[in-house]
């Protein structure tokens, strides 16, 4: 679209949708869609004067609309603003003074929203340009974190927003900040240690993001600072877990406690204090997780035994015992009511603490590979548990491979995953068994029994349905933490347990073709993901086999030549990525061997030649049409050479010992031959293996004429082997005698030096195609 078009569109829209105050809202949606469609505003080629009148109408347009008394108008004028900021950079800079002071105002509290999110985005591409931060933002983005303080104590609902707006202006400009420092910082901690809000909603996700970068980012850059205020929240959540835990016998060598932050009184009665402290112990864990996995200014120094101290109190929680009769035990299984929670938030601390750690946790893998067996042994019965136990271990061995393998106890880990994603069959109902027996008392035969079955649906299923032990998304970790484990260290798996790991992966997969009967099972076994994951399992148990037990790969290639057939696409895709590796396992592959490179001229004949031929016949032919086998020792397969390399092969093979072979003696006619082609052919070589005979002399091949009972005797012994592929031509009747005597007349004989003289007769082995009429003429 040129210019001159899109100031057309542009003046089009403002002429017939945006000079009516009270309806202009209802084409707000049209006017931004096709701005959008249209880049009406981008100026990313030299403007026209007519672009430039429209732009300048729509500017007049937007700030007459800001100015309206009708509430609408202005919010449409903010929409405006918006996409202005988005397409064009030119309206940014010669509008941003205008904007910035005519937008900080009161306003009702969707326009307010509208307000804070443009103002925000407004002073962020100021960031890169130092001549307007100093006439504008310097002046301007104080008065607007001012303005947001104050509008977080009159309004609530405002505070997400606030509070994001806050956390973008303390990142990208941190010194201009710093007045409303402790304010802003004050007020996250007030959202997160109040206790009532949920720690996974946007207010307090958005309290942690700002608190996070004010320490990161704001106040006092240093290390010291850093650490000072992580201390504080393991000593805030240490100080939530005393009065949580004030019911049971912990270890009386506890550790430092920590000075924490200032928190609110909680009730005495622990049914309405303990739901506010578990709230407030997720919504500090989750600000720790953020702390110290974001990136800092500056280097910092991370306390990891008061961290991991913090969270073996937790993880011990299922060792220690009810402390004494004197409390309440009602108390007590309130707060085993909220172990797995604090379980899982413990487990993301321990996960961020790895990412941000690293090798530094190398030293305490022992320890965290037995609380890891301990919480799949605790967490048998809670599902959100376990994935999160199985997820921490999948990140442990992504993180560590084999060294966490060493720590932990691979036997144990096997038996946790196989009854996870193993499959029960459930018994098969007998009906005779259920059958009323006849009897001479009538009342008694048309009473049921107890046992017997008193509907249709245990009939109709009544031939093993198959169902699952553990949740989808436990069998999804499971299979997840199998393919990690046998990528690292498949092969040292123990024969018992692979053998019923593989056992499992096939009747699992298998177990997809079950009969329709089971419609309830297969929606669960057909979940696309368990599918993914468990084939996944099986590439990799094919990749890294058991050295003790015979390898799947066959029952694996009929798995994944029929997953390619599959409904989904994934699993489609899947296999056949599976099946190339299943290729690469079955047929290996070696470096090239070095051949004879043979001439140019040879390979232009061979276009008509297939391997086929060249391995069922081969021969000699000089330019005079006399007929000559030259047999090689050292070559074990077929050689093609030119014709001029003939005269050095018999000479070497006059030195050389040659083997040859006597019961079988080889001659062959070329297709060229008999379509009367005397130009130069391939010669094809092929060595004798049976009876070797020691020649100081040239080997002599004379044509000797055959009496009549041996040709005779030649007809029967006419092997035929198919004729080279290329084009044919008819040979004439006489062409076709010739051949048929020249054929029957010929016989290899081979002088020696040595002391016996013996002639030896040779069967012909005639090369003759299989459409020949040589039959036909004899």
């Amino acid at each position: 679209m040129n210019s001159m078009e899109s100031a057309k569109f542009l003046t089009t829209l403002i002429t017939n949708y945006t000079f009516n105050d009270n309806k202009i809202e209802t084409y707000v949606p049209f006017i931004l869609e096709t701005i959008t469609q249209h880049q009406l505003l981008s100026s990313k080629s030299e403007s026209s004067r007519e672009q430039q009148v429209a732009l300048h109408k729509w500017c007049t347009r937007i700030n007459s609309l800001l100015q309206s008394k009708v509430t609408n108008a202005r919010w449409a004028g903010i929409c405006f603003i918006k996409i202005s900021l988005k397409q064009s950079g030119e309206l940014f800079i010669q509008n941003l003074q205008s904007w910035a002071t005519s937008l900080m105002k009161s306003e009702p509290t969707f326009i307010l929203k509208e307000i804070i999110t443009t103002l925000t985005e407004l002073f962020n591409k100021t960031q890169n340009r130092p001549e307007l931060q100093r006439e504008i933002t310097t002046q301007q983005l104080p008065r607007f974190n001012t303005f947001l303080i104050k509008l977080s104590g009159l309004n609530k609902e405002l505070l997400p927003t606030i509070l994001n707006a806050l956390s973008h202006s303390v990142k990208n400009f941190p010194t201009i900040f710093r007045p409303v420092n402790e304010q802003t910082q004050k007020l996250c901690l007030n959202i997160l240690l109040d206790g009532t809000y949920y720690y996974e909603s946007e207010l307090a996700k958005m309290a942690i993001e700002c608190f996070t970068r004010i320490i990161n980012f704001g106040g006092k850059l240093n290390m010291d600072y850093w650490k000072l205020t992580l201390l504080k929240l393991v000593g805030s959540l240490n100080n939530i877990l005393d009065r949580l835990f004030d019911t049971i016998d912990e270890e009386k060598d506890m550790p430092k406690k920590l000075t924490g932050f200032e928190m609110p009184q909680v009730s005495e009665d622990y049914v309405v204090a303990f739901p506010i402290l578990f709230s407030r112990f997720k919504c500090l864990s989750e600000c720790l997780i953020s702390l110290i996995s974001l990136p800092t200014s500056l280097p910092v120094q991370i306390p990891v035994n008061q961290i991991l101290d913090l969270l073996y109190r937790v993880y011990n929680i299922y060792d220690v015992s009810f402390v004494t009769n004197s409390k309440d035990k009602n108390e007590y299984y309130t707060l085993m009511l909220g172990i797995p929670s604090l379980l899982m938030n413990c487990n993301k601390i321990l996960s961020a603490a790895i990412l941000s750690i690293g090798e530094h946790l190398t030293r305490h893998l022992r320890v965290i590979s037995s609380v890891l067996l301990k919480l799949l042994n605790n967490s048998k019965s809670r599902w959100l548990l376990r994935v999160s136990t199985y997820n921490l271990i999948t990140l442990c061995m992504q993180k560590y491979g084999i060294g966490l393998t060493n720590s932990i106890s691979s036997s144990t880990l096997l038996s946790f995953i196989i009854d996870d994603i193993e499959i029960i069959q459930k018994s098969q109902y007998d009906i005779s068994n259920n059958t009323p027996v006849s009897t001479n008392n009538k009342k008694s035969s048309k009473k049921k029994e107890s046992s017997q079955i008193t509907n249709s649906d245990a009939l109709v299923n009544s031939s093993g349905l198959i169902y699952l032990q553990a949740d989808n998304d436990v069998q999804c970790s499971a299979l997840e933490v199998l393919k990690i484990l046998l990528q690292t260290c498949g092969a040292s798996i123990s024969s018992n347990k692979r053998l019923s790991l593989d056992n499992i992966l096939l009747s699992r997969i298998l177990s997809q073709n079950i009969s329709s009967t089971y419609n309830s099972s297969k929606i669960l076994l057909n979940e696309e993901n368990v599918n993914m994951k468990l084939y996944e399992c099986l590439l990799f148990s094919i990749i890294s086999p058991s050295e003790y037990q015979p390898t799947i790969l066959p029952h694996a290639l009929r798995i994944f030549s029929a997953g390619q057939n599959s409904q989904s696409t994934q699993l489609q895709s899947f296999c056949s990525y599976a099946l190339s590796i299943c290729d690469l396992i079955y047929h290996s592959r070696l470096p090239p061997l070095e051949r004879s490179s043979a001439s140019t001229p040879i390979t232009q004949q061979l276009e008509h030649t297939t391997v086929e031929n060249i391995s069922q016949h081969s021969y000699i032919e000089n330019n005079d049409n006399s007929n000559m086998l030259v047999l090689e020792q050292s070559q074990k397969t077929f050689d093609i050479v030119p014709e001029e390399a003939n005269t050095l092969i018999i000479e070497q093979n006059t030195v050389n010992k040659l083997e040859i072979n006597i019961d079988k003696a080889i001659t062959a006619e070329e297709n060229n031959v008999l379509r009367g082609d005397n130009k130069s052919k391939p010669n094809i070589m092929e060595d004798g293996s049976k009876n070797n005979i020691s020649i100081d002399d040239k080997v002599n091949m004379q044509k000797v004429e055959l009496p009549q009972s041996t040709s005779l005797e030649m007809k029967k012994k006419r092997i035929r082997s198919p004729s080279p592929i290329g084009e044919k031509e008819e040979l004439s009747k006489e062409d076709k005698e010739k051949d048929h005597d020249r054929v029957f007349k010929s016989l290899r004989m081979v002088d020696t030096n040595d002391d016996s003289d013996d002639d030896m007769e040779i069967p012909e082995i005639i090369m003759e195609g299989p459409d020949s009429e040589f039959e036909d003429n004899e």
